[in-house]
């Protein structure tokens, strides 16, 4: 879905979720908009194979959010504000660039007016770093193609970015209503997750295009100062000699060379006179110039408008994917109804540092049907114990744990801690994000051992609402919604 309609949908699903009575955005008016758009799609939910039935569930939300979000937007500004600040700005990228551009202007002029050192900063030095980035992205593929990293981190530094970009907002808004500024803190939260992706595939190809574009001032700067001044080019070091530097000049401009015809210096003697020394040295910097542009060209300009482009290509995918985003999954149910999303099927059922009872089983089945329809069968994997991950990948890639939708089992009993359930949550939602065909996640969390616990003294109901108040915050962290169910056998 295009980051617009997500965002729209998200800013909905926050004000539904933190308006509960109805204040911001009438009850009556949700309604009205949930049977407007099931009345206009009313016919094969349920013959849809997993992929297009998130198509479809996204479709749906995105056309209700549609008809909600502008009444909203009319009544608070702030939460259209909201919604263009979720971007990155345009104004942003042509700063970014115009200041990368000047930059590479500026940088031509580094070694002074008159001299271009062939081996130092600033050509070298940008051509050493961009190799090193194009090492660093390498290597980064190559982890996730073989999955030792995951294809998406997070929080991660997107996540972090957005939340700091949106903190100001959510600071003033939280100041003069306080309903409205939960609102957006919650939505501020749930795009840091769902958005992060779009927005680490923007930043990289501004990024990327920022790289070129110093490349490309630098090259500039260096033909407009040759055309004022004289330049002339040589070099100078301490521990390298001719035979030294004539190997060094044949690496890094010899593709260069090959494509200008453009001669290097064949011998050490030839190298030796552009020495600069007390005595003079040095040489005519126009051919060295046509060298270090083509070069720059070769290494950096041309790399990084693939690498841009490509970071452009995710974008796109990540824009109109249909998946539907673990963080909406609940969402989507709870609004539309468990039959817009056409069938039961097996649920690969997760339980981590939780041992359900075979009471507990049977309570799990029939919570499936009322929740996924009539069909949902649970497939419930063996009990992952903390900080297993090994035991997490294997429920998920376990015999018939490959495909089917995920319930990730926990209990209300115990304190969320992020190095051991955040890793879980964290590993089962990365490996469910990129499945394909799509896997939904659900974080189920069995009230049925606190409860049984603190059964018969209602003084502790108390702590039975601070740790469901626990546990959502806590599972909101990392994008999802818990459903709190009571899985006693009844």
């Amino acid at each position: 879905m295009r980051e617009e309609g997500l965002g729209r949908i998200l800013l909905v699903k926050a004000v539904e979720e933190c308006d509960r009575p109805g204040e911001l955005l009438p009850l009556a008016d949700r309604d009205h908009a949930t049977r407007d758009v099931l009345r206009a799609a009313e016919g094969t939910a349920g013959q849809l194979p997993p992929g297009a039935r998130d198509e479809r569930v996204l479709k749906l939300l995105g056309e209700r959010a549609d008809r909600l979000f502008g009444p909203l937007a009319a009544r608070f500004p702030v939460l259209g504000d909201l919604l263009e600040r979720s971007r990155v700005p345009h104004w942003a990228t042509w700063l970014l660039l115009g200041v990368a551009l000047a930059s590479g202007f500026g940088l031509a002029s580094l070694d002074g007016s008159r001299r271009i050192n062939i081996l130092a900063f600033p050509f070298l030095g940008v051509t050493a770093w961009n190799l090193a980035v194009y090492v660093s992205v390498g290597v980064l593929a190559v982890r996730r193609w073989v999955g030792a990293a995951p294809a998406a981190s997070a929080p991660g530094w997107s996540a972090s970015a957005i939340t700091r970009r949106l903190a100001g907002l959510v600071a003033r808004t939280s100041a003069v209503h306080a309903r409205l500024g939960e609102v957006v803190g919650r939505y501020a939260a749930d795009w840091a997750q769902v958005g992060a992706p779009l927005f680490a595939a923007h930043a990289r190809r501004l990024l990327h295009l920022a790289a070129a574009a110093l490349a490309v001032g630098l090259i500039v700067g260096l033909y407009l100062r040759g055309v004022v001044f004289r330049y002339e080019a040589g070099w100078e070091s301490t521990f390298l000699g001719p035979r030294g530097v004539r190997a060094i000049l044949g690496i890094v401009f010899g593709p260069a060379s090959a494509l200008t015809g453009v001669e290097l210096p064949r011998t050490d003697e030839a190298v030796a006179a552009l020495r600069w020394t007390a005595g003079g040295g040095g040489g005519e910097a126009a051919p060295w110039i046509h060298l270090i542009a083509v070069t720059l060209g070769l290494y950096v300009v041309g790399p990084r408008l693939v690498l841009a482009f490509l970071a452009r290509v995710d974008a796109w995918r990540l824009a109109r994917s249909s998946a539907l985003p673990a963080a909406l999954v609940g969402y989507a149910r709870a609004t539309l109804g468990a039959a817009q999303f056409g069938r039961g099927g097996e649920f690969v059922i997760v339980p981590y540092a939780h041992e359900p009872a075979d009471g507990s089983r049977v309570a799990l089945a029939r919570w499936l049907e009322a929740e996924f329809g009539r069909g949902a069968r649970a497939d419930v994997r063996p009990m992952v114990r903390y900080g297993d991950e090994a035991g997490i990948r294997a429920a998920l890639e376990g015999p018939g744990g490959g495909s089917g939708d995920v319930v990730l089992l926990m209990s209300l009993a115990a304190t969320p801690e992020s190095e051991n359930h955040g890793l879980a949550v964290a590993a089962v939602r990365d490996a469910t994000a990129g499945a394909r065909p799509s896997r939904a996640l659900r974080v189920v969390v069995d009230e049925a051992p606190l409860l049984a616990r603190f059964e018969g003294d209602a003084s502790l109901a108390g702590r039975v609402d601070e740790r469901r108040r626990l546990w959502r915050e806590f599972v909101r962290g990392y994008g999802l919604d818990p459903a709190f169910v009571d899985l006693r056998a009844t």
